[in-house]
């Protein structure tokens, strides 16, 4: 039992990608270890453990994304634009339509069902190969890649680029 714990920061990680708010991953974290702990009776060892807390991160997440959102300023996202280097030829309008455009893509990532969302986190976010993604998601390649091929074209759809 002590082993699942070393997953912490890992679930966390993820977590964060799929809530965007670090007291919610933080919450979805420690929720699905301890339901890994009181079901571990049920684990099947077909997949790694890993895999099967990250499902359980997942599903964690899903039912959090289900309750009636709070109005924050986190929920647009934990990654901002990067102002520690600005580009010394981008004028305050370009710096604004950049955070425009930022705003509307994570509101349409957002609104995307909760499987094509997190295919987008896991190919784009993380920059893991449609192979990856189908381990940790249980779902097949073909699967994966048209999820990822729906996510975009509703993101493209919802921000207003063909």
């Amino acid at each position: 039992m002590d082993s699942l714990w070393g997953y912490e920061a890992d679930l966390e990680r993820l977590a964060e990608q799929l809530c965007h708010h670090h007291q919610d991953a933080e919450d979805v974290a420690h929720g699905a270890l301890v339901k890994a702990v009181t079901h571990l009776e049920g684990f099947r060892s077909e997949a790694s453990l890993r895999t099967w807390l990250h499902r359980i991160a997942v599903n964690e997440c899903a039912m959090l994304r289900r309750r009636p959102p709070a109005l924050s300023i986190e929920a647009l996202g934990p990654r901002t634009r990067d102002t520690s280097n600005p580009d010394p030829d981008e004028g305050p309008e370009e710096a604004a339509l950049e955070a425009d455009r930022r705003r509307a893509v994570l509101s349409a990532l957002e609104q995307l069902p909760t499987r094509e969302h997190l295919v987008v986190l896991l190919s784009v976010g993380r920059g893991l190969p449609a192979d990856a993604v189908a381990r940790r998601t249980g779902l097949s390649v073909p699967a994966v890649r048209s999820l990822l091929y729906r996510a975009r074209r509703r993101i493209r759809a919802e921000v207003g680029q063909p």
